[in-house]
């Protein structure tokens, strides 16, 4: 089911952020619109999320720390930079413990964006291991007591055979599980090298995240974003 545009006259957004509490088990979904004429693109989104949400006291891997996976407005189009999208939180690589970021490529973001959702907040920690399943409104916590301690090369093939070679996967492999403070989230094609946050994914019980959607985004004036798209992408050619 294609979900379209959620927000009137917000082009280039899904309209809604997702969140899932593994705490509780609970997802619930907010308005795009109250963060994005504000605060630019998914980084900007995620600081402001983070900023609301996380007192200073709160340490990287307590339960309270939010893991935020943003895109931003360009994130499902065609173009130059259009497949980045942001992972954010505390994180426990830096000292003291601050607010921290890596940027990734591939395909997770725009499926995050096609499936209706400019952003994912996770919270909370699960009692044991877990994945996140969405499917455009479909969201499932299922359980990962099979893919615990496998590789992230090992998990992705492991849950693309359940789920079909068209869903997109981000994992943690044991370094996260375990909490070394360093440890990446890994997606199809590229990592969250600098940041530790897939220590913080370990420390919520989360080993992955797969997404598959099938809606669209909007452009105010696709002939116009066509022009720019192909005028970016000459400029940046050596």
């Amino acid at each position: 089911m294609s979900r379209g545009l959620k927000v009137t006259g917000q082009y280039g957004y899904a309209g809604e952020i997702l969140r899932v509490d593994l705490s509780s088990g609970g997802v619930t979904r907010m308005p795009t619109v109250d963060y994005a004429d504000r605060f630019l693109g998914g980084r900007g989104i995620a600081a402001k999320i983070y900023w609301d949400e996380v007192p200073p006291e709160v340490k990287a891997f307590d339960p309270e720390n939010r893991l935020i996976f943003a895109t931003g407005p360009l994130a499902g189009f065609t173009g130059v930079s259009g497949s980045r999208w942001q992972i954010c939180g505390k994180s426990s690589l830096t000292t003291p413990e601050y607010f921290n970021y890596s940027n990734l490529g591939g395909n997770w973001g725009a499926q995050l964006k096609l499936a209706g959702y400019d952003a994912l907040v996770i919270q909370g920690k699960s009692e044991k291991p877990v994945y996140i399943l969405i499917q455009d409104e479909t969201v499932e916590i299922r359980d990962a007591s099979t893919l615990w301690g496998k590789s992230t090369v090992e998990t992705r093939e492991m849950l693309k055979q359940q789920l079909g070679s068209s869903v997109n996967i981000v994992a943690t492999g044991p370094a996260g599980e375990n909490m070394v403070t360093f440890a990446s989230v890994l997606a199809d094609k590229d990592a969250s090298g600098s940041s530790g946050l897939g220590a913080v994914m370990g420390s919520k019980n989360l080993k992955a995240i797969a997404v598959r959607g099938s809606g669209k985004v909007m452009a105010a004036n696709p002939q116009r974003y066509r022009e720019l798209a192909d005028y970016a992408k000459g400029e940046f050619r050596p």
